[in-house]
Order: structure tokens, then sequence, then C-alpha cells
């Protein structure tokens, strides 16, 4: 059996230990890439999933590449259904990540997402701050995020 087709504005539920969270593509991917989504906040119950049109309406938290496809498959995501993607969610140029050799932190690579290209950085000037994870995560790692309310200001 072949891959789910995932599309632009398709909202995915991740169980969490207290409830539900919510994201949204944001970035479509050719069939063996990562999707890039929104992460949205709050946990929800299942009763909320009624209001899921407003949750989707407000600013995320950050965004992430996910092997969407996948985790739909192994069935870590359900589909939610498609909803417009607010103005200025859409899926960002530049991320961040950062630079360890070893176990020694070198500073944190700028990456162009259209180009791949990398620049380093010492330190994040406040723009560089609110650039998302570069990394493709996986579903635990992405549950970890959203049940201790991970940030990317404090990400630093």
């Amino acid at each position: 059996m072949g891959l789910p087709k995932v599309e632009y504005g398709d909202v995915f539920q991740v169980s969490l230990t207290n409830g539900y969270g919510f994201m949204q593509c944001v970035k479509e991917a050719p069939k063996t890439e990562c999707e890039t989504i929104r992460i949205l906040p709050g946990v929800y119950g299942e009763k909320d999933i009624d209001s899921i049109d407003k949750i989707v309406s407000v600013k995320e938290l950050f965004f992430l590449r996910l092997p969407v496809k996948y985790a739909i498959k192994q069935k870590l995501l359900k589909p939610i259904g498609n909803f417009p993607v607010p103005i200025g969610s859409k899926a960002p140029r530049f991320f961040r990540t950062e630079h360890i050799i070893g176990s020694e932190f070198i500073g944190w690579h700028i990456i162009d997402s259209e180009n791949f290209q990398r620049r380093l950085v010492k330190e994040l000037s406040l723009e560089e701050k609110s650039l998302s994870e570069w990394d493709i995560i996986s579903i635990p790692d992405l549950v970890e995020k959203i049940e201790t309310g991970w940030t990317l200001e404090n990400w630093i």
C-alpha cells in the first residue's frame, strides 16, 4: 500500500498524554521527502475538534519538517481535514540548527530552504532567534515539544 497524499492546508491531530495537539501542512513534499508543517498552540480535548477552524486560525508556535505521510501510515497522526492557511503563516524560507562538532557547540547554521545553503553565526540576532528548527524530527520528539511547552525563544 502506498503513502497517503498530503496537501497544503491539511490539518492533523497527534495524541498527547493529556489530550491532542494539532498541526497544518504549509508545504507539500515529493513522495520521499518531509512536509513543512505549522505547529498550533494548545492542548485540546475530543470536543475541541468541533472548533478546529478557530484552532487553525491562530498564529503557530513554530514550523517543522516532519515525515507526515509516514506518520499517517503508521497511525501516529490522524487527518482532520483541509482548512485555509492563515495569511502570514506560509512556510518559512530560512531555518536554523545547532552546529556541534563532537560535544562542542560551534554556533548556529542558518539554512536557506530553497537552495540549502548554510551560513554559520556564532550568536543569533533577534530575527534569527525566531527561525524554526531545520532538523527533521520524529513524532515522539514533536509530542515532547508540545507537552513541555518548548518554544523557539527557549532554544538558544
